[in-house]
């Protein structure tokens, strides 16, 4: 016979609420011993409840779901939180992960890996969704291999990249090398391109791991 689990659910999409409502009640060995429509909603009840598992959204008013697994930790740190998303933002999981969740699904997930899931963070493991580790994965792939790999950058290059470093606008880029906007873009293209950097923030950031700033 299969062990009670007292689920708790935080979420302010309420067809997604009741979706999964639905679906976890039939199950005979879930327990549903309370819903919420935002996170401070959600803590004020759980302090009053005994749970195993939280499954909840990662962005809700009042209160997000990291906020929510913060606090409610504080009170019962033996508690499971699941987070849940409609994206797989890397800065999402990243924050997930600082925050100790016990498991992270996106919204389009089956039945069944959610299931799983919540069995997996039950007996005291963790379970990141393959999708969501995909995406963990190539993020650390892509910041080793901007790190890691030194690229041939052109000395007109180095010097749009120590500009862009230094928060400069494209016109002001333009005034300082005495060049065309154009100029400036398509070094910044080319910049973007070698180092493999996604956007601006991604350029500072190797600017710095380089030591060129």
């Amino acid at each position: 016979m299969e062990r009670e689990i007292k689920l708790f659910l935080a979420d302010d999409h309420k067809m997604f609420l009741q979706g999964i409502f639905s679906i976890l009640d039939e199950i005979p060995h879930f327990t549903i011993v309370g819903i919420a429509n935002d996170g401070k909603e959600a803590l004020t009840k759980l302090k009053s409840l005994t749970i195993d598992v939280l499954i909840t959204d990662i962005e809700m008013p009042e209160m997000d779901g990291l906020e929510l697994t913060k606090e409610i930790k504080k009170v019962n740190p033996d508690i499971k939180v699941i987070i849940t998303s409609s994206h797989g933002k890397i800065s999402m999981i990243e924050k997930a992960k600082n925050q100790n969740v016990e498991g992270y699904l996106l919204k389009n997930t089956g039945k069944i890996e959610l299931l799983n899931a919540i069995h997996t963070v039950f007996e005291g493991e963790k379970y990141f969704s393959e999708e969501v580790q995909k995406i963990h994965n190539e993020s650390l792939f892509s910041s080793k291999k901007i790190k890691d790999e030194k690229v041939n950058l052109s000395p007109r290059e180095m010097d749009v990249l120590k500009c862009i470093s230094q928060e400069k606008s494209t016109q002001e880029i333009a005034e300082t090398l005495h060049i065309s906007i154009n100029t400036v873009d398509t070094h910044r293209k080319n910049l973007m391109r070698k180092i493999g950097a996604k956007n601006m923030v991604g350029l500072v950031k190797y600017a710095i791991q380089q030591g060129l700033i």
